[in-house]
């Protein structure tokens, strides 16, 4: 959902009685030109309103990426008072800086997010869940990819062919693990009576020490696959890439278990 609009009237409006100079900025080159060619200051904490997050718009602006930063967000809303600080919630500025001559420099923009797991994140489907007028970013609960991988289909060939381990998790996450599993040739590992460890290869590498040398070798991907005994339906569950056999995989779905096969699955059934 959106949680941000970018309204230059509503926020000069909002911060219009506070008592001190500032200018608005559209774009973030407009924002780094301020930053260059100005006096910066790096403010200590105001008095005005508390030094901290306060609202859920508060919390997934201060996820933003470093490059859209200026001063600390929960230290820059201490400036502006605890009425003006509420009437700007729907139209908070992504970023502040202060410079000697134009007082406050605000970066306007468009955030969308999204709830999951109890927790607000930079989130959008269908476009970016950033968006200024020079830049639109992306990102998938939290995390920032491409426009790519949040737009188009995902495919078991593009998820295998990816190289980066979080645009390759998102666009799992899109696909969704049974239909993966069933479009991807996964490669049976091993088997302990009806479940069988699925593993296939990434085209990501990574280096582990073998005796005295690093070794080269791709990143996995492992799933379980695993019959329910009730409706005799198959799932498919993923799995640390490290494990070697499927009973070791079937162990390490329990958290909080013994870890121990025979003990802790035969005592629930």
């Amino acid at each position: 959902m959106r949680l941000v609009t970018p309204n230059r009237k509503a926020v000069r409006e909002a911060l219009a009685q506070e008592g001190w100079r500032f200018a608005l900025a559209n774009s973030l080159a407009e924002f780094k030109r301020h930053q260059d060619s100005c006096r910066k200051l790096w403010l200590p904490t105001g008095s005005e309103s508390d030094n901290r997050v306060r609202s859920i718009r508060e919390r997934v602006l201060r996820s933003l990426p470093w490059e859209l930063r200026g001063q600390s967000l929960p230290r820059w809303l201490s400036y502006v008072s605890k009425s003006a600080r509420k009437r700007l919630q729907p139209n908070m500025p992504i970023a502040a800086d202060f410079c000697l001559i134009h007082g406050f420099i605000f970066l306007v923009g468009e955030v969308w997010g999204e709830r999951r797991g109890g927790v607000w994140r930079l989130h959008r489907t269908d476009g970016p869940a950033v968006v200024i007028k020079d830049q639109e970013l992306y990102f998938w609960y939290g995390w920032q990819v491409s426009k790519e991988t949040v737009l188009d289909p995902p495919t078991a060939e593009r998820i295998i062919a990816e190289q980066n381990q979080t645009e390759r998790e998102v666009l799992l996450q899109r696909m969704g693990v049974e239909t993966f599993v069933r479009e991807a040739s996964l490669e049976p590992v091993d088997s302990f009576r009806d479940s069988v460890l699925l593993k296939v290869n990434t085209a990501q590498k990574q280096h582990r020490w073998n005796g005295n040398e690093s070794v080269e070798e791709p990143v996995s991907l492992a799933f379980i696959k695993v019959v329910c005994p009730s409706t005799q339906h198959v799932h498919f569950l993923r799995v640390e890439p490290q494990v070697a056999s499927a009973k070791q995989a079937l162990e390490s779905t329990l958290p909080g278990f013994t870890r121990d096969w025979q003990k802790d699955l035969v005592a629930e059934t």
